[in-house]
């Protein structure tokens, strides 16, 4: 069996960060795989290199293994709420849909909304293109006539998702990412869906705060990541 793995390496000019998931592979085949992986990564310059593995034969742990340390960092959460008796606090954002035409001004404002989250990403042309279709409801959260942050819902699931919601970071600490979660909520409900989820970084601290406090529950683990720090 051929182990499957694949390299993210689009972060590192940004954040000089990369990924390697592991996808299929043999438990005796995981060292040599994260090895290879890692020294692609780092000749395309990567400083910081972070690794998950979804296949149960070859469960990463913390410790030496391939000439690297590895260490837990987060697991990607999955959470889960009800979309009855909803928090109040929503009514200082309006929730501005995408258009085309402004697709441009959202990137940006998502890419700098998200740049310090751990695990983000950063949009591309591509990423608008999903954003815009059918399924999905995405735009800018408004505050007093002004874009101050993100939202982006995915109705393409079991459950709807509210697969990303962000602030620029001068408009934080204000009560202002509760609201936009309020809001999230009160549009997935108003479109007839009775219960939503979100997934969280469980080292993203403040985000994770914000919902549990909302009333979101775990529901399962999407994936566990380990730094791959140098030897010793």
């Amino acid at each position: 069996m051929e182990p499957i793995y694949q390299i993210y390496p689009n972060e590192i000019g940004a954040k000089g960060k990369a990924y390697l998931a592991v996808r299929r592979c043999r438990a005796d085949d995981l060292e040599d795989v994260l090895r290879r992986g890692r020294e692609k990564l780092l000749s395309l310059g990567a400083a910081e290199i972070y690794v998950t593995c979804s296949d149960p034969a070859a469960p990463l742990e913390e410790g030496k293994l391939a000439d690297c340390r590895l260490v837990h960092v987060r697991d990607m959460l999955w959470m889960e709420r009800e979309l009855t008796a909803l928090p109040p606090g929503g009514a200082e954002l309006d929730l501005v849909p995408l258009a085309r035409e402004r697709g441009g001004a959202w990137l940006t404002l998502h890419n700098e909304s998200f740049f310090d989250a751990p695990n983000s990403a950063t949009y591309g042309p591509q990423d608008l293109e999903t954003a815009l279709e059918e399924g999905h409801r995405c735009g800018f959260a408004q505050y007093s006539g002004v874009p101050v942050g993100i939202y982006e819902l995915n109705l393409t699931g079991e459950l709807p998702e509210i697969e990303g919601i962000a602030l620029q970071k001068n408009f934080r600490g204000k009560g202002l990412g509760r609201a936009l979660l309020v809001r999230s909520m009160e549009a997935l409900a108003a479109l007839g869906y009775g219960r939503c989820r979100l997934m969280v970084a469980t080292d993203n601290a403040a985000a994770f705060a914000l919902y549990r406090s909302a009333g979101f529950r775990a529901a399962g683990v999407q994936s566990r990541w380990f730094q791959m720090l140098g030897s010793y």
